[in-house]
């Protein structure tokens, strides 16, 4: 007998998931039950239950697999357990003293008994509860945005830091270290303050929530990162960049529609246009499709007059940054913080740029990849997680969209996303 499988979907999030198996678990269908528990955790369903009722038969290649899938999900911050098993299933789990482990409490006290088959016939699948999502999804165009809520979107203030002379060889400013606490964010040009003075050591930088991600100014340089934990709280310098305090509290969920992508300039305007500011501050997680990128790959400090990153040169540019040839780091999960304007006026006039439909400054830090909880509403949560690994890469996001010669956008598969209108003053003078 084969192995089926059927999802119901639970929670008010649509977070939960029952897989109802039928049939036989053994060297052939293993790897379906596994499939099933991956797909299930890239949608966010971290909490996951094993309806085996139906399934009456278990080798040690299907124990391997509950196994596979239990440390899977567990990886993943959720959970996959039996919640009803039919006698055999019961009886090799509790022999091989695999049931504490796999098993839910109740099923391992009530266990459930196996279907009777008619003759000919194969037995019905057992019966199940409507699915109980209360999470809205909304499509917009070929975006799906999923639990939106913009009520909690409060103004935040942030500041420039630094000046674009860092970047043209104009001279430098002694910008104070700065503190990344639970709620501060910032992008650009920096380093962490125990590294030195920012013009030397500083590069590609992204903080948020406590955290900090930064790939030092040279080819090949290795990505690191510092997470706040208790008492310790990171700090950092930035030659150029933004920085505010405040994590923005406006949320939304989005996937793709059916075919379609999750370009990032799209969802920028989306939220633009909702948010109804001149500005936003944005936070995402997300699953790569693919990125499109620079790295600083020299010191600001060997900037002069003549030879700088923006030079407007593409000879020049060459030997100060490292650019993304094509779309990279699919499959993969990546942090995006940044700003996105309507235009190129007021303090951040000089620190945006053009990206794709609209006005932009982003900076991404890469890790491998890690399913996304459906229904996340603390950003502070997967940043803490996302902090645990070593970041891949730290990136200043680019969008060429243009046919043929463009370099692409970049492009997600499904994420979250927090967003919040920010007032940005200039630099001190």
């Amino acid at each position: 007998m084969d192995l089926s499988i059927d999802a119901i979907i639970t929670g008010n999030a649509g977070d939960r998931v029952e897989l109802v198996a039928r049939g036989r678990i053994d060297s052939e269908t293993a790897s379906e039950l596994e499939a099933a528990v991956e797909e299930q955790l890239r949608l966010g369903r971290h909490t996951i239950r094993l309806d085996l009722g139906a399934v009456g038969f278990l080798s040690s290649a299907g124990i391997r697999s509950l196994f596979n899938v239990h440390r899977a999900a567990k990886g993943a911050g959720g959970s996959c357990l039996v919640s009803r098993s039919s006698e055999p299933i019961h009886r090799v789990l509790t022999l091989s003293r695999l049931a504490p482990l796999l098993m839910e409490p109740g099923a391992i006290d009530r266990p459930a008994p196996l279907p009777a088959p008619a003759a000919g016939r194969a037995a019905p699948p057992p019966a199940a509860t409507p699915a109980a999502t209360t999470l809205r999804t909304e499509p917009v165009g070929e975006i799906v945005l999923v639990g939106f809520d913009g009520s909690a979107a409060a103004a935040l203030e942030g500041v420039v830091v630094g000046a674009p002379a860092w970047t043209s060889g104009g001279g430098t400013i002694d910008e104070p270290p700065r503190n990344v606490s639970g709620d501060a964010f910032g992008i650009g040009i920096g380093a962490l303050a125990d590294d030195g003075p920012a013009a030397t050591s500083g590069g590609e930088l992204l903080a948020a929530c406590g955290s900090v991600f930064v790939r030092p100014p040279r080819p090949f340089g290795v990505p690191d990162s510092l997470v706040g934990s208790g008492d310790l709280v990171p700090s950092i310098r930035m030659a150029s960049g933004l920085f505010w305090e405040g994590t923005p509290r406006g949320h939304t969920g989005f996937e793709a529609a059916d075919g379609a992508t999750v370009a990032l300039d799209t969802l920028l305007g989306i939220l633009l246009e909702r948010s109804g500011g001149e500005a936003i501050a944005v936070l995402v997680v997300a699953e790569v499709l693919g990125l499109v990128g620079a790295e600083l790959i020299r010191p600001i400090a060997e900037a002069t007059a003549d030879d700088h990153p923006a030079a407007g040169r593409a000879e020049i540019a060459a030997r100060w940054l490292s650019f993304s040839r094509e779309p990279c780091h699919a499959g993969r999960t990546a942090l995006v913080v940044g700003v996105a304007t309507r235009g190129l006026s007021g303090a951040l006039g000089d620190f945006v740029r053009p990206f794709g439909s609209v006005t932009a400054h982003l900076h991404a830090a890469v890790f491998p990849h890690r399913p996304l909880r459906r229904g996340i509403t603390e950003p502070a949560e997967i940043v803490a997680a996302l902090g645990g690994m070593s970041p891949l890469a730290v990136m200043h996001l680019l969008a060429d969209p243009a046919p043929v010669l463009g370099s692409g956008r970049p492009e997600l598969v499904r994420g979250a996303c927090w967003f919040a209108p920010i007032k940005v003053r200039g630099p001190r003078p």
